[in-house]
């Protein structure tokens, strides 16, 4: 009895560190897939183009999207980022694309060397961002803290402040020939 226990709890001792020498082997080679694929950027990637992105590795994508942000080229990192939130979806990779396109938006939005009018659109797209983000993934707390700062950078208008309000001009018409009945 006490032998067969022993061999039963050798075996899945051994089971168990077979799976996870199987989990490291597999994160090994995506990782060194990821290495292959960013030593090969220099190669791959001139003037941003789309079709050359495809071929590399989502993070290698998402890093590129991200250099750019930094960069200040608004536009490559804006498509790099879309592309990658929709052929990745709900993976980890897509939800970073997308938070990170939100950044974007609310970074541009806070310039300071923007004029007004052109600040309070970028803001508004990065509020509904981080909104779309917060729908798919509810326990995304950096998207939340995100949402709240863009609202208290540009509050949302509430219908209830223009009901309060009297009218600016009260005018009585008149019109002839026009009897007052109830509409059908």
């Amino acid at each position: 009895m006490k032998r067969s226990t022993n061999h039963f709890l050798f075996g899945s001792i051994a089971a168990g560190l077979l799976l996870v020498t199987l989990w490291q082997s597999y994160k090994l080679y995506d990782t060194n897939k990821v290495t292959r694929a960013v030593s090969a950027v220099p190669e791959t990637l001139t003037e941003h183009n789309p079709d050359t992105t495809k071929k590399l590795h989502p993070a290698v994508v998402l890093q590129t999207a991200n250099a750019l942000s930094a960069g200040g080229e608004f536009d490559a990192a804006e498509a790099l980022y879309v592309r990658l939130g929709d052929q990745q979806k709900d993976s980890t990779i897509g939800v970073a694309s997308r938070f990170n396109l939100a950044n974007h938006y609310l970074r541009e939005g806070l310039r300071p060397d923007l004029p007004g009018a052109q600040t309070r659109p970028l803001i508004e797209i990065a509020k509904q961002r981080y909104r779309d983000l917060l729908l798919a993934k509810p326990d995304h707390w950096d998207a939340r803290v995100n949402l709240e700062h863009a609202l208290r950078v540009a509050p949302e208008i509430s219908d209830k402040l223009f009901d309060k309000r009297p009218p600016i001009k009260s005018v009585n018409v008149v019109v002839p020939d026009f009897t007052l009945k109830d509409l059908p």
